[in-house]
């Protein structure tokens, strides 16, 4: 496996450190090519810690590095630098070939280094104040040579040199102290740090869905993805939980956990609970879960779809719960059902609003043409499922009443969506309080087909018929825009990509109405554009090309979860 770290930074389990290869753009900032090593923590103000150079201050040259799960290799001139991860808050460096760091601090406040000794052991202490978080390194091999002019409250530049001795070597550690450091006296082994770096990855990988020997390359980045995507417990993240990159989307958002979650539960049950629930370990006392939380906020403006009880009924097919974790589920599912029951119907019609498109997780989808709040039929299918699950979870935990009162509330909900949000068999979208209807070609409008069975057989086969005809559908997949739509755009986020949670509702629902073939035809599409450019936020619908953030971990758990179910 071979990493382009253009794409897919360099991590390990845990760590808020990552090392990427820029070329002039990152999230839409202006940086100088070249290796950067970068920190993931929410409160950062820049993820930028340092810049990766040779002793010369050269950059790093595109084809001058190579990246696999265990280590990462810089060189040049028939010398390298090796980079290995001892543990999540641990870099190693050893080498011949001289590398510099240089911490950019120029025009920055608070950024230099400083002499640390314990004992008889000496360290540099590294303040980056814009990544509000601390490095320690030691050379235990060879020696590190600070390049800094001081003026009084910070460094005008801060470069550290790393110099071999005079075995023609160096290792240097550098250890992330973002809260409290102390000197454990520890000596670091390169080698093992790298075999132990394979092996826990090989065990991460064996543990995630098996696919067909045709998509496994694909599937082992799609692995790596997930793994190094994870981070510790830190602050307000109280849990292990995978972020949805290690890019620039580090943050969890309250739907993209669910697929990950279900990409985990195969073989790490544990680690799917915690991440199911991550977003839940910030819920309000009316129900409401955040937007997104990271290791220092969450985000409250908004909110995303309630799958979560679609969710749960896909972890309960893999993953035995006890009755504890089922009724934690229930008390957790139920507040959030409730605050959509409570806080989002706000013509008192019986359907639930978006406020925004953001709160539908399809941000910029023509759906939303016209002023929110929008009642749209994937919300009231959503909520519908959930409340089935609620009623069955109910049951499981022998309170009959409530499960008859799911039940009742899931009947009302259903029969209003189709009295309303279904014309001519067809779903429908409306804006504003008066429900003025709203003309799209978005592919949101058909995620009720998720409900299956739950759909009257005539609405089933209608909206069969348009997602297997050529509305949506080209040769990767499902456009969330019709290309023959004039609102069509290659890269226009929700108005034309493909994305991985569109594909897997549909196709969940798609497989429960009985069309096989047609699930594992797109799955295969799916599957090819994925390994064809990589696992990216969304892709190009007529290309296939990725865009966006290209290590997203929802696309490499939906691709493993749907190589895995659907094509098995």
């Amino acid at each position: 496996m071979k990493l382009n770290l253009r794409e897919v930074p360099f991590s390990y389990r845990g760590s808020y450190l990552a090392v990427s290869y820029l070329e002039g753009c990152f999230n839409h900032q202006k940086i100088e090519r070249g290796m950067y090593l970068r920190t993931v923590h929410g409160s950062a103000s820049s993820s930028f810690v340092a810049r990766v150079e040779t002793g010369n201050g050269d950059a790093v040259e595109e084809n001058g590095y190579a990246a696999d799960a265990d280590e990462l290799r810089i060189e040049k001139e028939g010398k390298k630098c090796r980079m290995a991860f001892h543990d999540a808050d641990t870099l190693l460096l050893k080498g011949d070939l001289p590398m510099t760091l240089d911490f950019m601090s120029e025009g920055l406040p608070f950024t230099f280094s400083q002499p640390m000794q314990a004992g008889e052991r000496r360290f540099l202490l590294m303040n980056c104040f814009r990544n509000n978080c601390r490095y320690v390194l030691r050379a235990q091999q060879g020696r590190i040579e600070a390049e800094q002019e001081w003026d009084g409250s910070t460094a005008a530049y801060c470069r550290l040199h790393l110099i071999p001795d005079e075995s023609g070597e160096y290792l240097v550690s550098v250890e992330e102290a973002f809260e409290d450091w102390q000197d454990r006296g520890r000596d670091f082994d390169f080698e093992e740090a790298a075999v132990c770096s394979r092996e826990a990855f090989e065990a991460f990988h064996a543990s995630m869905p098996s696919v067909e020997a045709q998509y496994e390359e694909t599937a082992r980045i799609a692995a790596y993805v997930d793994w190094s995507s994870i981070v510790k417990p830190c602050g307000l993240l109280t849990r292990e939980a995978m972020l949805m990159s290690k890019n620039w989307m580090c943050n969890v958002w309250s739907w993209d956990h669910c697929f990950n979650a279900m990409a985990l539960s195969y073989g790490n049950p544990k680690e799917a609970w915690d991440q199911f629930l991550v977003l839940f370990d910030h819920q309000k006392p009316s129900g409401n879960i955040p937007d997104s939380v990271n290791d220092s906020k969450p985000i409250h403006n908004y909110c995303k779809p309630p799958i979560h009880g679609w969710a749960l009924r896909k972890l309960m097919g893999v993953m035995e719960l006890s009755m504890e974790q089922l009724a934690e589920a229930y008390d957790k599912l139920s507040g959030w059902t409730n605050w959509w029951l409570d806080c989002r119907d706000e013509n008192g019609d019986g359907l639930c609003e978006y406020t925004h498109g953001n709160d539908s997780g399809w941000d910029n989808s023509t759906a939303f043409l016209k002023l929110p709040p929008a009642t749209l039929p994937d919300l009231a299918a959503f909520l519908v499922l959930q409340m089935d699950v609620l009623a069955e979870v109910a049951g499981k935990l022998g309170r009959q009443a409530a499960r008859r009162m799911w039940e009742r509330r899931r009947d009302e909900m259903r029969e209003r969506m189709l009295e309303e949000l279904f014309v001519d068999d067809l779903p429908v979208a409306y804006a504003g309080l008066e429900k003025e209807r709203v003309e799209t070609d978005s592919l949101i409008l058909y995620l009720p087909i998720v409900l299956g069975k739950l759909l009257p057989g005539q609405i089933q086969k209608k909206m069969i018929e348009v997602l297997k005809g050529d509305k949506f559908l080209t040769a990767w997949g499902l456009a969330t825009e019709s290309p023959k739509s004039g609102l069509y755009e290659s890269d226009g986020y929700w108005r034309g990509p493909i994305w991985a949670p569109s594909t897997m509702l549909i196709l969940d629902g798609l497989m429960e109405c009985g069309e096989k073939e047609y699930v594992q035809q797109v799955t295969r599409r799916f599957c090819e554009m994925v390994g064809k450019s990589g696992c990216a936020e969304n892709f190009d619908a007529l290309t296939g090309d990725g865009l966006r953030d290209r290590a997203y971990t929802w696309t490499a758990s939906v691709m493993l979860v749907m190589a895995h179910e659907y094509l098995a």
